[in-house]
């Protein structure tokens, strides 16, 4: 692609066209309904118009080769365009290269993601998406929501050595007077809870480093999100009988009741 076609192109893109584009980007991929929930849901009258608007969106981004789809759907082939998984293609990365730093980058090579890393990276898109909705709706007001790598944090050791933790999340949200930061952690129960208690460890010795509460005055919980209550119990369990982790910080959920954790509404009438 020449700079003359580049500049063409994105003469053509709408101002939606470009943020859709820098959200593939920050969440690595997205499902067509995420990319609908996020761009369209609100600008459209019925999620049927919704729906058809976002679908011929993407059918002009991915003719332009802003965007792609991967090989595997959600659903499988059934699904249909709803259950495209996308990610950035070859113009997009140009386009935003060009539009962040007035050159193109240089060539990479793309290989279809892990069936593990879709799932993990959807599921985490998922909760930001639902916490963007849960901000739309009224329900808590989002002041920042953070992905991974902007979500890590660094601090050093005992040793005095770089340590880095990495959420998948990080959010910050505020009810009336109140203001509430969290690291949230998609959990797809794939990880054995000895795993899960290491990570719980290392946010304990992240938040005695004092680090995060000289900046912020306060330090976030740590909220795993979990298939099923089955799976946060378990995980509940686990941190109860660890010593030396505080089960008030580091608490977890079923995805299905993610969003009233996050608004503050579990055990609201």
């Amino acid at each position: 692609m020449t700079r003359s076609d580049l500049a063409n192109l994105q003469d053509r893109l709408t101002e939606r066209d470009v943020e859709l584009v820098r959200d593939i980007v920050k969440y690595r991929l997205l499902t067509t309904k995420q990319i609908q929930r996020l761009h369209f849901d609100p600008a459209h009258p019925s999620p049927t118009a919704s729906a058809r608007a976002c679908n011929r969106t993407l059918a002009r981004l991915r003719e332009s080769g802003l965007v792609k789809a991967l090989d595997r759907r959600i659903g499988g082939v059934r699904a249909g365009s709803a259950g495209f998984v996308w990610y950035l293609g070859p113009a997009g990365e140009r386009l935003l290269w060009s539009l962040d730093h007035g050159r193109a980058p240089g060539r990479r090579n793309y290989r279809e993601p892990s069936r593990h890393f879709v799932e993990h990276t959807l599921a985490i898109a998922e909760l930001a998406v639902e916490t963007i909705e849960a901000g739309r709706h009224g329900d808590v007001e989002v002041l920042e929501l953070q992905t991974e790598p902007a979500s890590w944090q660094q601090s050093l050791s005992q040793f005095g050595t770089l340590q880095t933790l990495k959420p998948d999340l990080r959010l910050v949200t505020a009810r009336g007077d109140y203001e509430e930061h969290w690291f949230i952690e998609a959990d797809l129960a794939s990880e054995h809870l000895p795993v899960i208690v290491r990570q719980c460890k290392a946010y304990e010795a992240f938040r005695a480093t004092g680090r995060y509460q000289a900046a912020h005055g306060l330090f976030p919980a740590v909220l795993w999100v979990a298939p099923t209550e089955a799976r946060a119990a378990a995980i509940r369990a686990a941190v109860g009988r660890t010593a030396g982790l505080d089960p008030a910080l580091l608490r977890a959920c079923p995805a299905s009741e993610y969003r009233a954790a996050v608004t503050g509404s579990a055990g609201r009438p």
